[in-house]
C-alpha cells in the first residue's frame, strides 16, 4: 500500500525547507526555480516515494527533507534507498 502525501501536507513541507512562515510563496519560489526539471508540486496528492524523490534532486539537505516529512506527516522516508 503507497502512503500519499497531501498537497496542504507538501506546501507545509516547503514552506520548513525555505525555512519561511508562508507555505504560499515558499511553494512558488520552488515551483518556479525546479518546476521544469521536476514538476509542479503542492497541487495534487502525490505518492510518498514520488514526493521524495522530487525533493532528492533539489539542493536541500537530505537530512532536512526526512525530518520535515516527519513532521509533518508522521512517516519516515529513507532518501538514500530512493
Amino acid at each position: 500500500m503507497s502512503e500519499y502525501v497531501s498537497p496542504k501536507e507538501q506546501r507545509l513541507i516547503i514552506e520548513k525547507l525555505y525555512y519561511s512562515t508562508d507555505s504560499i510563496t515558499s511553494t512558488e519560489k520552488f515551483n518556479k526555480k525546479y518546476q521544469g526539471q521536476l514538476g509542479r508540486v503542492g497541487e495534487k496528492t502525490l505518492t510518498m516515494f514520488e514526493f521524495a524523490r522530487k525533493l532528492k534532486k533539489t539542493e536541500f539537505k537530505q537530512y532536512d527533507i526526512q525530518r520535515f516529512i516527519k513532521d509533518i506527516t508522521g512517516k519516515d522516508v529513507h532518501l538514500s534507498s530512493l
